[in-house]
C-alpha cells in the first residue's frame, strides 16, 4: 500500500510542477538556476551563451530589417513564471529575436516571459542618465494575455430585482411588454 501511494505522490508531483511552467521543458533543462538580477546585470561576462529565463513588462518593440528588438523592464517572476509588480524591477533587458514580431501584439506595458543565451550588455541613454541593458538572444517567449476588466453591470439592482432573469416570469402575458 505504501508503493502505490508514494508512487502516486510522485506521479501528483510531476504533473503540478510541469504543468506550471510556461517555458518548454527542453528549454528550462537547458537553463541556469535562477540568480538575482543585479547580479546577472553586473557580472553578465560569466554567464556569457547561459540561457536564462527572465521576465518583465515591455516598454518599446523596434523592427529592424532580420530582427526585432524589445525594450524590457524587468519584474521577478512568481510561480507560474508570470512577471510579478513592476515595482520589484532590479533593472532592464534587451531581447533580440529573429523575425518579425508585430508592435501592436508586443506593445508597451504588456507582461513577457523570455528564455534566451546571454549576449552581453548594451549602455542606452535614458533622457541624461545612461542606463545598463542586459541583452539576451530570445530561445522561447511567452507573451501574457491582457487582463481583462470586469464591470458589474451598473443598473442591475438585486433588491428590486431579486431574480436574475425577472422578466421570465412575465413572458406569457404580453401586456407587460
Amino acid at each position: 500500500m505504501n508503493v502505490l501511494r508514494s508512487a502516486l505522490l510522485a506521479i501528483l508531483i510531476a504533473v503540478l510542477t510541469g504543468s506550471c511552467s510556461v517555458i518548454s521543458q527542453q528549454i528550462r533543462s537547458d537553463a541556469i538556476p535562477p540568480i538575482d538580477f543585479k547580479i546577472l546585470l553586473q557580472e553578465s561576462h560569466k554567464y556569457l551563451g547561459d540561457t536564462v529565463i527572465l521576465g518583465g513588462y515591455i516598454l518599446e518593440t523596434n523592427n529592424l530589417a532580420d530582427q526585432t528588438i524589445i525594450k524590457v523592464l524587468q519584474a521577478p517572476l512568481g510561480v507560474t513564471e508570470e512577471p510579478k509588480s513592476r515595482d520589484y524591477s532590479e533593472g532592464r533587458f534587451i531581447i533580440s529575436q529573429k523575425g518579425f514580431l508585430d508592435p501592436e501584439v508586443y506593445s508597451k506595458d504588456r507582461q513577457i516571459t523570455v528564455a534566451g543565451t546571454v549576449v552581453g550588455t548594451v549602455v542606452e541613454k535614458i533622457n541624461d542618465f545612461s542606463q545598463t541593458y542586459l541583452k539576451i538572444q530570445s530561445r522561447e517567449i511567452y507573451l501574457w494575455p491582457e487582463d481583462q476588466a470586469y464591470y458589474p453591470d451598473p443598473y442591475y439592482e438585486p433588491w428590486l430585482y431579486p431574480y436574475p432573469f425577472y422578466w421570465y416570469r412575465y413572458r406569457h402575458y404580453p401586456y407587460y411588454w
